[in-house]
């Protein structure tokens, strides 16, 4: 998520840090924007400004992209 120019992806365990007394949070996430699960869906108009722009789905899990999608 931090190599994301708009912030989206995931955040894996001790990566965020709310204490700096200690090394890092015991969480993890995966953040991400509204996404279309089919291309030929529309919902009104693109999102535009500083979080607008693709979601990063991990190469590793094909079938992660639509599982969270259609949650």
């Amino acid at each position: 998520m931090r190599k994301a120019p708009n912030f989206k992806g995931y955040s894996p365990l001790l990566s965020g840090n709310n204490d700096p007394e200690n090394k890092g949070d015991l969480q993890e996430g995966f953040d991400l924007g509204w996404e279309a699960l089919h291309s030929n869906h529309e919902f009104g108009s693109k999102p535009t400004g500083i979080m607008a722009g693709d979601n990063v789905w991990p190469s590793e899990l094909p079938e992660f992209r639509e599982a969270v999608l259609e949650y």
